[in-house]
């Protein structure tokens, strides 16, 4: 991770990931978690604390949701998002009621009674639609899953095929 990562601001990400998002194809996809420092890390997070300013959550700020998890892809030329609020997908999760709630006032439909949500965007195709969808990570990443700041988010792209 570099300083650039640490220091990038919601505006700065959102337009990258928008640019990643238009270019997905059909057989790409892309997730977003909210990183959780292991114990070892926050051992050290601690001890640095303790020498100088203290990185972590801001007052008012969302605790981290280990269980969830928003899924990009394009499937017909529409941009799938899906938020999986249990990574067992077994009906548990560590999204409160509350959680859930904002997450339906962000503009995500629920999918069914277990912890799932979805949005589709690129009706005008997915080129235009990539802005407001990473509008929309950015929002749910940052104002529910409890990112503070990009860099606690953890992005995984498919495995690229060899041609």
């Amino acid at each position: 991770m570099s300083d650039r990562d640490l220091e990038e601001t919601w505006e700065a990400w959102t337009a990258r990931i928008a640019a990643h998002l238009a270019a997905l194809t059909e057989d790409d996809w892309l997730t977003f978690a909210v990183h959780v420092p292991s114990r070892a890390e926050s051992t050290y997070a601690a001890e640095r604390a303790a020498r100088g300013r203290r990185r972590g959550r801001r007052p008012g700020q969302p605790p981290r949701v280990p269980d969830a998890f928003v899924q990009a892809r394009t499937l017909a030329g529409v941009l799938a998002l899906e938020c999986i609020g249990d990574t067992e997908f077994e009906g548990l999760t560590d999204l409160t009621r509350e959680a859930q709630e904002a997450l339906v006032r962000l503009g995500w439909l629920r999918d069914g009674d277990e912890p799932e949500f979805s949005r589709t965007f690129g009706e005008e195709g997915t080129h235009e639609a990539a802005p407001a969808a990473a509008a929309l990570l950015a929002a749910t990443l940052s104002g529910v899953l409890g990112a503070a700041r990009p860099a606690d988010v953890d992005v995984r792209r498919a495995p690229q095929r060899r041609r």
